[in-house]
């Protein structure tokens, strides 16, 4: 819709770019106020936040050179321009996942309680970063005549296959479903049986709802099986099955005492 935010002379300010930077300012706030709370050291949850807010951008936006490469073809500096947009939020999630066990075991954190903290940040700060997809033009979804179709117009927006014509808002599907989870993650915690149950709801939910939106996404993202499902799909699909064996395997270990 509005892919740069303003200019100062040759300089752009895209509206993506400070959406997502005002997201990880909001998770920040949130880890914050929930580190006091749950008894953990702020200051090294803040140090390993923007590892994995560094991770978690690496990974994403190596994911997506990956599948979109014929983009880069003759230009090769468009790889490092992530501020215009191109980000796969599966490849950033499981870079970031990785680097976060890693750091909080490093850090001798209580591993699952410490993922719980930051599973809600997740959606909270995708929230925003799907509405910066919206102003941008990426993940656009299919052609539709529904009454709350999009129409893409700005020369500029990355939805150029579908300039001009009414499609899915995807990008707002995904938005405010991350912010249904965000506060039923928030809610959900008072109710949790053992440590790790907020992150592995959190991937079941998330990937749930990412599976039900690709099937009206319209944008280039890769598929699998002849065609039969997109590569998130299959991602999904595949963490909702490990998400319910680890739940049920770390239930079993919490009701013998054996939970960490």
């Amino acid at each position: 819709m509005h892919p740069t935010l303003f200019s100062i002379g040759p300089l752009k300010i895209h509206t993506y770019g400070v959406l997502i930077a005002f997201g990880i300012l909001l998770a920040l706030f949130y880890l914050s106020k929930q580190a006091k709370y749950n008894g953990l050291g702020y200051q090294k949850i803040l140090d390993i936040t923007i590892y994995l807010v560094l991770s978690g951008i690496l990974g994403a936006r190596i994911f997506y050179v990956i599948i979109e490469y014929r983009n880069f073809e003759g230009d090769i500096l468009g790889i490092f321009k992530i501020w215009e947009g191109g980000l796969v939020f599966y490849g950033g999630f499981l870079t970031a996942f990785a680097t976060g066990y890693f750091l909080i075991k490093k850090n001798k954190l209580p591993i699952w309680k410490t993922l719980d903290l930051f599973a809600p940040a997740i959606p909270l700060t995708h929230t925003l970063g799907r509405f910066g997809c919206f102003f941008a033009g990426c993940c656009y979804g299919k052609e539709t005549n529904i009454l709350w179709a999009v129409t893409f117009k700005n020369p500029d927006s990355l939805a150029q296959p579908v300039l001009n014509i009414p499609v899915h808002p995807t990008q707002i599907y995904e938005s405010l479903s991350n912010f249904i989870i965000f506060l039923f993650l928030n809610w959900f915690q008072k109710f949790k049986k053992f440590d790790g149950q907020i992150a592995w709801t959190y991937i079941i939910l998330y990937s749930v709802m990412r599976f039900t939106v690709e099937f009206f996404r319209g944008d280039e993202r890769g598929f699998v099986l002849n065609g039969l499902l997109s590569t998130s799909q299959l991602i999904s699909l595949i963490l909702i099955v490990f998400a319910i064996f680890m739940m049920t395997i770390m239930r079993k270990k919490k009701l013998a005492g054996k939970n960490d």
